[in-house]
């Protein structure tokens, strides 16, 4: 019977449970960003539609414009503590469709079956302050990664992100010289638990690598390849394997 009792109030409990995240996730979601409404956010909130469980929200940044995000949770996931949404985001610059999977108390997040494009104008934004640009937007494949946001760890990546090739302009002295690059593959993986990407031609030749390091520091290391494909002249003889500068920068900071 006292067995039959503790089955009872757990089965009691996880109704209570079950019952609460249900209204809660049908509630407008408009109602409940005015009362839980997180300071200090990187982007304004425009508009926001539907429920916890089926809505729409347009933010605005000063880097990407205006953005559409739809989501659809999973009511499965949230019983296990875990947030689980089909998401949708389009924009001028980007259109991306996914998977996203969040643990708020481990602070895992997983992107799956990632697919979409980026457009080179977004990219050009980050590279202004080198004098670069680049033409040619960008394609994601189905790609997965799984981040710790604690401690800036990946323990799995795959897919890949695509440059359809174009024309480069880039600073040489007190000028600028440009070129015309073929199309360019960037395979997703990790390695020692941190984001890696491997650039390479179709014909397999790797010319760039870029890593995503604990400590919130990106690096990005150039190879003789690149050089090649350029165009440029190098004064050393070495080998096309060879990284050849290497640049870093922090991109937050943990």
């Amino acid at each position: 019977m006292v067995a039959k009792a503790k089955g009872n109030r757990g089965l009691i409990a996880v109704a209570v449970i079950v019952y609460i995240v249900s209204v809660l996730a049908l509630t407008p979601v408009n109602v409940l960003y005015k009362y839980f409404a997180p300071k200090n956010l990187p982007v304004d909130v425009v508009a926001l539609s539907g429920t916890v469980w089926d809505g729409q929200a347009v933010i605005k940044h000063p880097m990407v414009g205006q953005v559409t995000g739809d989501w659809s949770l999973s009511l499965a996931a949230l019983v296990t503590g875990a947030v689980k949404a089909k998401v949708d985001i389009e924009s001028n610059l980007a259109q991306l469709s996914g998977q996203l999977i969040a643990n708020p108390l481990t602070q895992d997040l997983w992107l799956e079956d990632t697919s979409g494009f980026i457009s080179a104008s977004l990219i050009n934004q980050a590279l202004v302050k080198n004098k670069t640009q680049i033409n040619g937007d960008f394609e994601l494949n189905k790609s997965s990664i799984h981040y710790n946001l604690a401690s800036g760890e990946s323990d799995s990546a795959n897919g890949q992100l695509v440059w359809l090739g174009g024309k480069v302009v880039y600073p040489k002295g007190r000028k600028h010289a440009q070129a015309q690059l073929p199309m360019l593959v960037a395979k997703l993986s990790t390695e020692n638990k941190e984001l890696q990407a491997k650039v390479s031609t179709v014909e397999g030749q790797q010319v760039a690598s870029a890593s995503m390091k604990k400590d919130g520091w990106a690096n990005l290391a150039v190879r003789k390849g690149m050089i090649d494909l350029v165009g440029e002249k190098w004064p050393n003889k070495v080998s096309s394997d060879t990284v050849v500068f290497e640049v870093s920068e922090r991109l937050f900071t943990r």
